[in-house]
């Protein structure tokens, strides 16, 4: 194998025991299981994720959505807590759009 593989195989591994150990992590803080409701406002999170405010001022990133989730509007989520590249995220399992949350636009 040319250094170049070597150095592909070894970026693969590592990022394999990273995700491994941050799965670990989440399970030994309590984040792996347990059910979250939270309302809130969705919005982006850079660099690539769907953001999400809490009415109490809690910032997560929400993964998963079904159906596809627009940004701006106010929101009802049920889930799992997790973590993400983004920081605290909810694993959705169901969402609906709650018209008495008010949005700002940012």
């Amino acid at each position: 194998m040319t250094a170049r593989h070597w150095l592909t195989v070894l970026v693969a591994l590592s990022a394999s025991l990273a995700v491994t150990a941050a799965e670990a992590q989440s399970k030994k803080k309590g984040g792996g299981g347990g059910g979250v409701a939270a309302r809130g406002c969705t919005h982006s999170v850079a660099p690539y994720c769907l953001g999400f405010t809490t009415t109490g001022g809690k910032t997560y990133a929400l993964l998963d959505p079904s159906p596809w989730m627009p940004l701006g509007i106010g929101v009802s989520v049920s889930g799992t807590a997790t973590d993400s590249p983004c920081g605290p995220a909810i694993r959705v399992s169901s969402w609906k759009a709650d018209n008495t949350v008010k949005c700002r636009t940012r």
